[in-house]
C-alpha cells in the first residue's frame, strides 16, 4: 500500500511556498506559546496565593501545551532537511520525534484536565457546600496523576503503530493520510472518548451557566453576607472557564472532522485527491497547536491576578497583589482563583 503514495513523497521534502509559509507560522506559534505557557507556570508555582487547585490545573494544562510545542515543528522540520540517517535511527525516531504520538499524549493531558477543571468549577459554583467532589490538595495530585497516566496510556497506539517507511522514506504514524484507513478502530475510539468527554462539559457548563443567569440557584445557596461583587466574580470566572474549553474544542474539531473524514475514505479517492488533501492536513494540523499558544492568553492573561502577579515577579516597586479571593482552594473557599476585575 505504502508503495502507491510515492509518487506524493515530494510533497513533504519540498520548499514550496506553503511549506516556507507553515514553517514561519509554526515558529510564530512556538515563540509565543512557550513564552505565554512559561510565565503561566511560573506564576502559579513561584506565588503562594496562586498555588490553588484550579490554577494548578491550568498550569498543568501549560505544561502539556509547552511539550506539544515543543514537538509540533519536528515532523514538518524534518520532512524538509532530507537528513540521511539509517533506517534503525529513523523508525527510533519516528516513534518519538518526527511522529505526532506526543500531540497525542499532550492532547488527552489537555482535554482530560480540562474536564477536571469543569466538574471542579461545577462543585464549587453550584454545589459549594458539597464535599464529595472537593479537590483537596491530596485529591488534585492524584488526580494529576491519574491524567498523565491515563494519556499516556491512551497515547500508546500513536508510538506502537508509527513507523519509518523506507520507500516512502518518512514517518508514518496512524493520523497520516497513508494509515489512518488501515488504522479505523483508533479515530473510532478517539471519537468515542472525545464525544464521552464533550458530554461531561457540557453538562457541567450547562449547570454552570443556568445556575448562575437564568434560575439563580446559585445566588441563592450563598450566604446571606456575600458581597455582590463576589457574585461577579463567580460569573466571570464561568466565562474564563467556558472560554478555554470552547477555543479547545474550535482548535481541536477541524483536526479530528478531517482524520474522521479519511479514515473513512477509499485508498483510490485519497490518491486521487492527495495534494489537496496533503494541504488540509498541514492546516487543521496547524489549527490544532494554535490552541497551546491562545491558551495563555484566554485562561491567564484575562485575570487581574495573573497579570498583577506578573507584574509582582518581574517589576520591582508594583501595586501589592489583592489575594482576598485566593485562599487555599483545598478550603472550598466561594470563590477562586481567577479575581476579575472590576
Amino acid at each position: 500500500m505504502p508503495g502507491n503514495f510515492s509518487a506524493h513523497t515530494s510533497l513533504y521534502s519540498s520548499a514550496s511556498s506553503f511549506n516556507v509559509t507553515l514553517v514561519v507560522l509554526y515558529v510564530t506559534i512556538v515563540l509565543v506559546g512557550l513564552i505565554g505557557n512559561s510565565l503561566v507556570v511560573a506564576i502559579v508555582f513561584k506565588t503562594r496565593s496562586m498555588f490553588t487547585s484550579t490554577n494548578i490545573l491550568l498550569a498543568n494544562v501549560a505544561v502539556a501545551d509547552i511539550v506539544s510545542l515543543l514537538w509540533c515543528p519536528i515532523p514538518l522540520i524534518a520532512g524538509l532537511c532530507k537528513v540521511r540517517i539509517s533506517p534503525e535511527t529513523a523508525h527510533y525516531l519516528c516513534k518519538f520525534f518526527t511522529s505526532y504520538s506526543v500531540t497525542g499524549l499532550t492532547v488527552s493531558v489537555t482535554y482530560q484536565s480540562l474536564v477536571v477543571l469543569a466538574v471542579e468549577r461545577y462543585h464549587a459554583i453550584v454545589k459549594p457546600f458539597s464535599n464529595t467532589l472537593m479537590l483537596t490538595n491530596h485529591r488534585m495530585f492524584c488526580a494529576l496523576l491519574a491524567i498523565w497516566i491515563v494519556a499516556i496510556i491512551c497515547s500508546l497506539p500513536g508510538f506502537i503503530f508509527s513507523e519509518y517507511d523506507e520507500k516512502l522514506g518518512r514517518c508514518l504514524d496512524p493520523w497520516t493520510l497513508e494509515k489512518a484507513g488501515t488504522l479505523r478502530w483508533i479515530a473510532i475510539t478517539t471519537l468515542t472518548a472525545s464525544v464521552f468527554f464533550f458530554g461531561a462539559l457540557f453538562y457541567c457548563y450547562f449547570q454552570i451557566l443556568r445556575g448562575i443567569f437564568v434560575n439563580k440557584t446559585v445566588c441563592s445557596t450563598e450566604v446571606a453576607s456575600m458581597r455582590q461583587s463576589n457574585l461577579k466574580d463567580k460569573r466571570r470566572l464561568a466565562i474564563i472557564s467556558l472560554t478555554v474549553t470552547v477555543a479547545y474544542h474550535l482548535c481541536y474539531l477541524p483536526f479530528l472532522i478531517f482524520e474522521l473524514y479519511i479514515t473513512f475514505q477509499s485508498q483510490l479517492k485519497i490518491l486521487e485527491n492527495y495534494e489537496e488533501l496533503y494541504k488540509v492536513y498541514r492546516i487543521v494540523g496547524f489549527i490544532m497547536y494554535v490552541n497551546s499558544m491562545l491558551n495563555p492568553f484566554v485562561y491567564g492573561f484575562q485575570s487581574s491576578n495573573y497579570r498583577n502577579n506578573f507584574r509582582r515577579l518581574f517589576f520591582r516597586g508594583s501595586p501589592r497583589v489583592d489575594v482576598r479571593m485566593t485562599s487555599n482552594f483545598g478550603q472550598n473557599p466561594p470563590s477562586t482563583v481567577f479575581s476579575a476585575e472590576k
